[in-house]
């Protein structure tokens, strides 16, 4: 549910940056159309209908649009601050990262980074391999129950050039940072980011409630969290905007629609370094439940049974492959059947591990699968959610169960885990 105070800040801070974003969308688009015009009239054989394009035509120009969405380089130079890594000279946060505080956030979080970059390129290596089949065509990444963690998202699909994240967690304010130092709040709101940053990086997994807690204070959401992952994993932070999802699951940025119901969350545009296009990251905080949830404090938030909005926008994106990770089993419940097909149904690809949808649900006359690594049984958690099907297949090994040379997921030391991969046949 969005909460006005929480973006009035981002709000006023980007009023300027909306308008010129508006300017020069309406500019891309009269380029758009001068080109398209020119290319039917001198293309015979892709005028031979006057049918509307299909969805592939259309995210061609989609893309095209958002190659040339606006750039402010106060967003990339705020992510660069986040991420700890020096900005340029006309950074606009220069004088901040002259303060001790931000001096040993540096040190704090290279030394964090310095160890996880040690197993990252075991993971890239594997990819690049076992995933190939899967990303060589790009298209559109769904990871719901993902918490901030675009990391995972970059490593196994970073040939998919938009990202749909879901998860309990507020996105939160666009911070201040400029009014921050003025308080004396920087090296709170800094230690803020760098807590909820141990579970991620030390375990391969956010823990919610923990999550919970940790945006309680002067970090409120995910959104300094994403900003530097999407730094330290080698992109560029070129705008960002909010988004909301309108009843017919459409997405818009004209806040004036938006309603007390309506969903709000993030839209990242971005880089990687040394390429030429341009990728979004949309998040939002959202409940993927049958019926509606009740928080520790007592936010209730609707489910999917009603929420058609939300159901419409996710048919609506185009999901190539879907990623499931540390999702707590929710998808063996009866009480997330709703996502649990529309996942079935929607996607080309899933990639996840054994917490996310029972392998009985894939139809092996419907899809190829592949294992990895190893299973027995889940962590004593969730010891009730085992699969004896699943593990029949790791012990009888008549379908291909290959090796993972990494940990991950809840039982992530080297050695314990294991991945699935589905391709709809």
């Amino acid at each position: 549910m969005p909460n006005d105070k929480n973006y009035q800040e981002y709000q006023n801070n980007d009023t300027f940056v909306e308008q010129k974003h508006r300017t020069m969308l309406r500019i891309s688009i009269f380029a758009l159309t001068f080109i398209f015009i020119t290319s039917c009239s001198n293309n015979e054989t892709n005028n031979t209908s006057a049918e509307k394009p299909n969805e592939t035509e259309i995210d061609s120009v989609e893309n095209t649009a958002i190659e040339k969405h606006p750039e402010d380089p106060k967003f990339g130079q705020a992510a660069k601050f986040l991420a700890g890594i020096e900005g340029e000279s006309n950074s606009f946060l220069k004088e901040i990262e002259k303060t001790d505080a931000w001096k040993s956030y540096q040190v704090s979080l290279n030394d964090i980074w310095q160890r996880t970059e040690k197993k990252l390129p075991v993971m890239r290596d594997w990819s690049s391999k076992e995933m190939k089949d899967v990303n060589q065509n790009g298209g559109t990444l769904f990871y719901p129950f993902s918490g901030p963690d675009f990391l995972h998202a970059d490593i196994f699909f970073p040939e998919h050039e938009n990202v749909v994240m879901i998860g309990l967690e507020p996105i939160g304010t666009y911070p201040d940072l400029i009014q921050k130092d003025k308080n004396g709040k920087t090296e709170l709101y800094l230690n803020g980011v760098r807590k909820s940053l141990h579970a991620i990086l030390g375990m391969s997994f956010f823990r919610t409630i923990a999550m919970a807690d940790d945006f309680k204070g002067e970090v409120d959401g995910t959104l300094p969290v994403l900003m530097q992952f999407l730094v330290r994993t080698g992109n560029e932070v070129l705008f960002q905007e909010r988004v909301a999802i309108q009843q017919n699951g459409e997405l818009t940025t004209d806040m004036s629609k938006a309603v007390d119901s309506t969903y709000i969350g993030n839209k990242f545009y971005f880089r990687k370094e040394g390429q030429d296009k341009v990728k979004t990251l949309t998040y939002f905080a959202v409940n993927l439940q049958n019926s509606p949830y009740v928080s520790r404090g007592g936010l209730i938030a609707k489910g999917l049974e009603t929420r058609t909005d939300l159901v419409a926008y996710i048919k609506q994106i185009g999901i190539t492959s879907t990623y499931l990770k540390s999702a707590s089993y929710l998808m063996h419940r009866p009480t997330f059947s709703i996502i649990r097909n529309l996942i079935l149904s929607e996607s080309e690809n899933v990639l996840q591990d054994d917490s996310g949808i029972p392998v009985q649900y894939f139809d092996q006359a419907k899809w190829d699968l592949t294992f990895y690594g190893t299973f027995s049984a889940p962590i004593s958690l969730f010891s009730e959610r085992g699969q004896p099907d699943l593990k029949e297949i790791y012990s009888k090994k008549e379908l291909p169960v290959k090796p993972l040379p990494f940990g991950i997921g809840y039982q992530y030391h080297p050695g314990t885990s294991n991945l699935m991969k589905a391709r709809k046949k």
